[in-house]
């Protein structure tokens, strides 16, 4: 002990930078692997094991693997002490885990198999270990690997290769070596490969104790790089601010370990109270929208590739987000198109309406209009209804009361056939359009947020049987069974068939409208289509008021950043990498996010409004925070009502609770 404290050394906790700039004083380092070089996406060690829980090998012995693979590893670990090993093998691990499961050997052997599959997928370069590399490239320093792992050598030296990580001479690993860095007696096999006193060695690693603590006191200098995946142990409990990271399905877990090395490998904390408005919903983006509008794709292909369907036409607006995404994931594999489309747009050409219909339909265009013509200018076939007006005497140019509103209103409801007839160019032209965009003889799937599907029961009426289309939604509500199951259309949803199963009605009532924010695509409603003297048809769109227009920077903000999570996730690994790890209908921690969010993150929605279409200027408050009602209004309208209950103290909930419960039967 005395020859220890003699060269004993300090332990530097640094960040990756600081380190990287000390290499140049040490011609002898000694790295570890997990955390430092090579990062998992996952939350934690163990969490890689509920990767594996899906998978047949796995399902076939236990549906609680992860579970018993823990229970083995213990017990290998007891079984050890008693012998005197510092550390076990992945063998002696699946030697216990066949006692505790009663499996076959041949069964412990494919699981055995699947967790070195699934490490190597996992597994991805660390900023720190890319720079590493980097700068020891076209040195003479020497180079060793030393872990405490259960994994076996080769395979970890496999590991190292396939991820860019190399310049090494050696790998140490504690099972093999039958020492470990946390006793520091496997520091001891490094010094005598490189033959040079100890204090010429640097050990650089994540933990404090085995990398710094016993390296130091083994008498090499030690520095401790900060792990990203402990950011969250390091900051601020989640209670106190913002559940963003609360996800635990394996495909949020991706998004979230992959935001943390990206965004905040080298912070000491991450505190989402600190962040600005535009920060925050990056944040959102790349760990809460990102997983989501990935496991929604991945169904989508699943059921594409099982109909045999090779293209898909995106509906705008909502399609423009998923459109992006789509092509981040398959860049190659289908033809993609994003298509002209509104229920403005598709249901005045063609349908005969009732006259009531007339009038909800058009009655907030009307109310937003400072003149006739401002109002003519926003429906296609507008200017064939001039006649109507002027032979009321209603002038086009002079600016519009209350009563001559509630008169030019009144005249398209008592003319619905010559408001009908109106149409006939825009019909012709919507039906060269889409028959053009989906020609005869083909199989078509469109995709659109939701809910009712009337969209495509719209697009097959103007195309007819000649082409085969296949509607994908993000969610249906019970009323698409009268229009898409009833007219023999055929479609799937992600989160909902027409109301089943009952949990996933929360995303067609609850959640509706903030699903659509996420997806608002950064243009105005379509309102019509045009055609020049070559034959190309261009889109007409609505302007968009200055709060809608700062709607749809923020909605654009989470949108981007969930490309760039997605883009970077695939740096990492393949979409079929992805696709393994990840359910087809995998929506719940965006859905336990939304059912009981923190209080601050409803404060950060409270500027966020929704816009219920052409005309609407103004729009209203997803949340209904701060604005001056009564609780009760507020909650009543809210748009999401779980967020303005968030902000609210016991009391007051308890009170709000029990109202809304007895007067309307709405629960918060």
């Amino acid at each position: 002990m005395a020859l220890i404290s003699n060269r004993r050394k300090t332990m530097n906790v640094s960040s990756s930078s600081a380190v990287l700039s000390k290499i140049g004083d040490y011609d002898f380092l000694s790295v570890d692997i997990f955390d430092t070089l090579l990062f998992r996406h996952c939350n934690s060690p163990i969490d890689a094991f509920g990767f594996m829980e899906e998978h047949i090998e796995t399902r076939q012995v236990t549906e609680y693997f992860k579970d018993y693979r823990v229970a083995a590893e213990q017990l290998a670990r007891e079984d050890a002490d008693q012998k005197g090993l510092e550390d076990v093998s992945l063998d002696e691990v699946y030697i216990c885990f066949q006692q505790l499961t009663n499996c076959s050997g041949t069964q412990t052997e494919q699981i055995k198999q699947l967790e070195l599959e699934t490490e190597m997928d996992l597994l991805h370069a660390t900023n720190f270990g890319r720079k590493l590399v980097a700068k020891l490239k076209n040195t003479k320093k020497r180079l060793v690997i030393t872990s405490d792992m259960y994994l076996p050598q080769n395979f970890l030296e496999k590991v190292l290769e396939a991820k860019g990580i190399i310049g090494w001479e050696r790998v140490f690993v504690s099972n093999e070596q039958g020492k470990t860095k946390h006793t520091g007696n496997l520091f001891e096999e490094v010094v005598e490969y490189f033959g040079v006193p100890h204090e010429k060695i640097l050990h650089i690693g994540d933990n404090k104790h085995a990398d710094g603590k016993m390296a130091a006191s083994a008498g090499m200098q030690s520095h401790v790089v900060l792990a990203s995946k402990d950011v969250p142990a390091r900051s601020p409990k989640p209670k106190h601010h913002s559940n963003i990271l609360a996800g635990t399905r394996p495909v949020s877990q991706i998004f979230s370990a992959n935001f943390l090395e990206t965004h905040h490998y080298d912070a000491e904390k991450l505190d989402f109270r600190t962040l600005s408005e535009d920060q925050y919903f990056e944040a959102l983006g790349a760990v809460l929208v990102a997983p989501l509008i990935t496991s929604m794709l991945i169904w989508m292909k699943q059921v594409m590739d099982k109909k045999g369907i090779s293209r898909i036409a995106f509906l705008a607006r909502d399609g423009m987000f998923p459109k992006a995404a789509f092509e981040l994931l398959w860049p190659d594999k289908y033809d993609t198109q994003y298509l002209a489309a509104s229920r403005r747009l598709l249901t005045l050409p063609f349908t005969v309406l009732e006259p009531d219909t007339i009038g909800g339909m058009l009655h907030t265009t009307l109310a937003n209009s400072e003149t006739l013509q401002e109002f003519l200018n926003k429906i296609s076939g507008g200017p064939s209804l001039k006649g109507i007006f002027a032979n009321h005497g209603l002038s086009e140019t002079e600016p519009l009361t209350r009563n001559t509103r509630k008169q030019a209103l009144g005249l398209l409801r008592e003319n619905p056939e010559a408001f009908y007839q109106s149409f006939a160019h825009e019909r012709d032209l919507l039906t060269k359009y889409y028959r053009s965009a989906f020609p005869v003889g083909t199989k078509t799937a469109v995709f659109d947020v939701g809910w009712r599907g009337s969209l495509q029961r719209s697009i097959c009426e103007i195309v007819g049987t000649e082409a085969d289309v296949v509607g994908l939604y993000f969610g249906t509500s019970p009323h698409a069974i009268s229009i898409l199951r009833r007219g023999g259309l055929d479609y799937e949803s992600y989160t909902a068939s027409n109301g089943l199963p009952s949990q996933l009605a929360a995303w067609f009532t609850d959640f509706r409208d903030i699903v659509e924010f996420f997806c608002s695509a950064d243009h105005g409603s379509v309102l019509g289509l045009k055609e020049n003297d070559s034959g190309e048809i261009s889109w007409s769109t609505a302007d968009v008021s200055d709060l809608e227009a700062a709607n749809l920077r923020r909605a654009k903000i989470i949108q981007d950043a969930a490309l760039n999570a997605i883009e970077s996730v695939l740096q990492a690994m393949s979409a079929e990498t992805i696709s393994k790890y990840t359910r087809p209908k995998d929506e719940r921690d965006l859905r336990q996010f939304l059912r009981k969010p923190h209080r601050l993150d409803a404060h950060r929605f409270k500027n966020v409004r929704i816009f219920d279409g052409v005309g609407d200027t103004t729009g209203e408050s997803l949340t209904r925070i701060g604005e001056r009602n009564t609780h009760y209004s507020n909650a009543k309208n809210s748009r999401w009502r779980a967020a303005y209950a968030s902000q609210l103290n016991p009391f007051s909930y308890a009170i709000l609770k029990f109202a809304l419960r007895k007067r309307k039967k709405i629960k918060l």
